[in-house]
């Protein structure tokens, strides 16, 4: 995975910049997670704006004690290997910054500036923010500077409309083989090796986007630190692009979720944009491998008024009965399918 690629993802390149964010100090960072835009009545749309400001950790020990942490030898790896750990363990290692106002601008239009809630204390703000629409393109983008400097933080949002297909899609062990069920695999996965995808995902979800036009929306239980490696690689396995949907977690000793944080960040999600898009229909797409058939299922009754397909792909080990599934999508008008852990066949639709 290349720096330029990681960069490319989220926009974290210095360009120059007229508009500056409020209290941000030389050695501060913007990340902004790519969001997601709808359209409103009379010309107009709101955009989700989901940011993190924060700081890259410079004390010497601290990479020590990450290490010791997580049990990993650095030292005893190739040289790839001790690479990969170096780029992804510093988005962990980083100081995140509380009470921060970003004033955020809309690039070609004439829209004035917006200034963002103040950062909490772990250095999120998330925002919704109407403007006029802005014409023809599937993106609007975004950002915000320092004032004073040549540098500036850039964000995206895609534009959904109102009608069509989106398709919610987790990420681990859905579209990348994270073994999450084995705690140790998964941490030397997220930290220390090249991300693998699931086999024919990638194949399924382009085909999805060239013939129907599917918008879509990524939603892991990962931390927001694992979001330059996600978006990476979703790029360089030719996955389509959407908005991205992390777990709350600006510390270094959170890269596992805590006891029902999955469930609630997921849940929240899957309920916001279902709201969001009454008129849509929606493909939810997970693994057996975690609560994902049973949160599809929550999420299909609580919207009982909206078209929502089901498809979850097997993984090896994990509870494969019929009655989990039936039980899980008991009480929906829902449909679902099962995708073998080998993928799907080339000519398979879910629809």
């Amino acid at each position: 995975m290349t720096r330029r690629s990681i960069m490319a993802g989220i926009g974290l390149a210095a360009l120059p910049g007229r508009l500056s964010a409020r209290g941000l100090k030389a050695d501060e960072t913007v990340l902004f997670l790519p969001g997601y835009a709808r359209e409103l009545l009379l010309g107009a749309v709101e955009v989700s704006i989901e940011a993190w400001v924060f700081e890259f950790e410079r004390r010497p020990g601290a990479r020590l004690a990450f290490t010791t942490a997580l049990g990993v030898d650095p030292g005893a790896e190739s040289p790839e290997t001790r690479a990969i750990f170096t780029e992804r363990s510093r988005w962990f290692l980083t100081d995140s910054e509380r009470g921060k106002e970003l004033l955020v601008r809309f690039d070609g239009t004439g829209i004035p500036a917006f200034k963002l809630p103040a950062t909490d204390r772990g250095g999120r703000v998330s925002a919704r923010i109407r403007i006029p629409a802005p014409g023809q393109g599937g993106l609007i983008r975004f950002y915000t500077a320092r004032s004073g400097v040549e540098e500036r933080f850039d964000g995206i949002a895609h534009l959904v409309a109102a009608e069509g297909l989106s398709i919610i899609s987790d990420i681990d062990d859905t579209i990348k083989i994270s073994n999450v069920a084995d705690t140790r695999a998964l941490l030397r996965g997220s930290l220390m090796e090249v991300f693998k995808p699931a086999p024919g995902m990638a194949t399924l979800y382009r085909r999805l986007a060239r013939e129907v036009g599917a918008s879509f929306h990524y939603l892991s239980s990962s931390p927001i630190q694992l979001a330059p490696a996600l978006l990476g690689f979703i790029g360089e396995e030719d996955f389509p692009m959407g908005s991205l949907h992390l777990r709350e977690s600006t510390t270094w000793n959170r890269l596992l979720p805590g006891e029902g944080s999955t469930a609630e960040h997921k849940g929240a999600t899957l309920r916001q944009i279902l709201s969001d898009f009454p008129a849509r229909r929606f493909l939810l797409i997970g693994d057996s491998g975690e609560q994902d058939p049973e949160l599809y299922g929550e999420a299909a009754r609580a919207f009982p008024d909206h078209t929502i397909t089901i498809a979850i792909r097997e993984v090896a080990g994990s509870d494969l009965r019929p009655a989990r599934f039936e039980s899980a999508f008991a009480g929906t008008s829902a449909r679902w399918h099962l995708i073998p852990e080998s993928g799907p066949a080339e000519d398979w639709s879910p629809l």
